[in-house]
C-alpha cells in the first residue's frame, strides 16, 4: 500500500465523484473551501493505492507550528472495504506523520443519529477507530450544530494533554474557517462541575 500526494486539479478528476457519492451533502465541504485551504497549504490529499489501484483516500488538514494532525475526510471505496484495508491505511497515515504529536478526528456521536440505522452506522465507525488505536477524549464538538466525538491516535508522544489537544484543533478550526465562522458554528462541550484549568480551557472555546 501507497499514499500518494496529490494536487487540487487531481482530486477534482479522480477523487471528487467519489468523495461525493461516500458522503452525505451536509458532511461535505463545498469544493471552493477544498480548493481554498489546498492553496493555503492547508489541506493536503492523499489517494490510497493498492498494486497501482486507487482504493480510497484521506484529506488532512495541517497547521505550520501546530503539533497535531487533523483528519478531515477518511474513506475506502466501497468494492474494497471488509478486506483490512482501512485498518492498513491508518498505520500508514501514521507512519507518514510520525513526527506529530497525534492524529486528530472528529467523529458523529453514537446516539445522537437520527435513525436506529444511522446510529448503527456511527457504532461501527467508532468501534472501527477504537480497534486501530484510537482514544476517545472527554470532550465532544459541535460543528454546525452537529455534535461529535473527539478521538486522538497517539504518534510521537505518549502523554497527551486534551487541554492543549483543543488549543491546537480550534487554531486549525479558525485558520481554515477564519473566526467568524468558527465563534458562530463551533464550540467545545463538556461537563463543567468545577472550574479546573481543563475546563477554563473549554470555555474560552466556547466563548470563540
Amino acid at each position: 500500500m501507497e499514499l500518494v500526494s496529490i494536487d487540487i486539479k487531481e482530486f477534482k478528476k479522480d477523487v471528487y465523484e467519489d468523495y461525493k457519492k461516500l458522503f452525505p451533502e451536509e458532511e461535505r465541504k463545498a469544493f471552493k473551501h477544498l480548493k481554498s485551504s489546498f492553496e493555503k497549504e492547508i489541506t493536503t490529499f492523499l489517494k490510497i493505492m493498492v498494486e497501482n489501484k486507487f482504493i480510497g483516500f484521506f484529506i488532512v488538514n495541517i497547521v505550520k507550528d501546530i503539533k497535531y494532525v487533523h483528519l478531515d475526510y477518511f474513506a475506502i471505496l466501497p468494492e474494497y472495504q471488509s478486506k483490512g484495508y482501512g485498518t492498513e491505511a491508518i498505520r500508514k497515515l501514521k507512519e507518514e506523520y510520525k513526527d506529530y504529536y497525534g492524529i486528530f478526528i472528529e467523529i458523529e456521536k453514537v446516539g445522537e443519529g437520527r435513525t436506529l440505522e444511522e446510529n448503527e452506522i456511527r457504532k461501527k465507525r467508532a468501534n472501527f477507530y477504537e480497534r486501530i488505536g484510537f482514544s476517545k477524549m472527554k470532550f465532544d464538538i459541535d460543528l454546525y450544530q452537529v455534535i461529535y466525538s473527539a478521538y486522538i491516535l497517539q504518534c510521537s508522544v505518549d502523554d497527551i494533554k486534551e487541554e492543549n489537544v483543543i488549543e491546537d484543533i480550534w487554531e486549525i478550526y479558525r485558520t481554515i474557517m477564519g473566526e467568524k465562522r468558527l465563534r458562530k458554528n463551533c464550540k467545545v462541550i463538556k461537563d463543567i462541575g468545577t472550574l479546573n484549568r481543563y475546563e477554563k480551557v473549554c470555555i474560552q472555546c466556547i466563548q470563540y
